[in-house]
């Protein structure tokens, strides 16, 4: 099954989605630090709210934080 990731920030703004047709990615984990470009992320939650037979989206709650990059 497909997958679409859409990363918000903490105001509720769309930063960037990401569409997994093969389903290869891993779904992100709470805690877990990623990159979206050069800014260091934090996952607040994840949540499914699009899931059908073809394709599960989830919203992906991240915040800025500090660190090394």
């Amino acid at each position: 099954m497909a997958r679409v990731y859409k990363f918000i920030d903490v105001s509720g703004r769309e930063m960037h989605t990401v569409k997994d047709p093969d389903d290869k990615l891993p779904i992100p984990a709470n805690r877990q630090v990623i990159f979206i470009g050069n800014d260091r992320m934090e996952v607040e939650s994840v949540k499914t709210f699009g899931d059908t037979e073809v394709c599960a989206v989830y919203s992906v709650r991240v915040r800025t934080t500090a660190g090394p990059n």
